[in-house]
């Protein structure tokens, strides 16, 4: 699906992802959380292993089938300390290097407290008017935002049950991101007034009418 905000164009992707409307081509996603299945195992909990690579591979499908000419992670790309193992950084660095197109991440709250980065990083990106920071407070009035830090997912009603599902939430001129990250959890986002919400379904992003989400 694609739509207008401000004077800027953004077509939404079932995977969670936003390619923007500017001369490269920019993919972005937000709230990869890498390594966080290792912290949770640094802790002793028994978490399975392979969700790094399971996310990494979809990001670069994604990209590929898109033709993105770069790749920008709008926060949160790593999740601690401790999950920053070798063989992420070995896994990081060949998915880097296949990938075959500049990877750039906006620190979000996660990235900062790694100090070194093994991406170029930046505090926030601009991308053809388009201005992509990590948390949405961060956001200016007067200008197109994308963001991630929310991990935003809408209740929908269906007869006396609901059924949570990620979003792309649009509130004024600034699009938040669902977490891409397979072992990242979402946050219940209580609409506003004027928000519009999009739902990946069957393969499509769709919109939902305000009626049919619980607040």
């Amino acid at each position: 699906m694609t739509i207008r905000v401000l004077d800027q164009t953004f077509v939404l992707l079932p995977e969670g992802a936003v390619l923007l409307g500017d001369h490269e081509r920019s993919l972005v996603v937000a709230d990869v959380h890498l390594g966080k299945s290792a912290a949770f195992r640094a802790h002793g909990l028994a978490v399975p292993e392979g969700d790094d690579a399971r996310d990494l591979a979809r990001l670069k499908q994604l990209a590929g089938a898109h033709r993105a000419g770069r790749l920008i992670i709008a926060g949160d790309l790593f999740h601690s300390t401790a999950g920053m193992t070798p063989d992420l950084k070995r896994l990081l660095e060949s998915f880097v290097s296949d990938l075959g197109i500049p990877v750039c991440l906006v620190e979000g709250n996660h990235d900062v407290k790694l100090g070194r980065h093994p991406v170029p990083a930046w505090p926030q990106l601009d991308a053809s008017g388009t201005r992509i920071v990590h948390d949405p407070a961060e956001a200016t009035p007067g200008q197109a935002h994308v963001c991630g830090h929310w991990h935003p997912v809408v209740r929908i009603a269906e007869g006396r049950r609901s059924l949570r599902m990620p979003c792309f939430l649009l509130r004024g001129a600034t699009l938040v991101l669902p977490a891409f990250g397979g072992f990242t959890g979402g946050g219940r986002i209580p609409p506003l007034p004027g928000d519009r919400c999009f739902v990946a379904l069957r393969e499509r992003i769709v919109e939902l009418p305000p009626a049919l989400i619980r607040r």
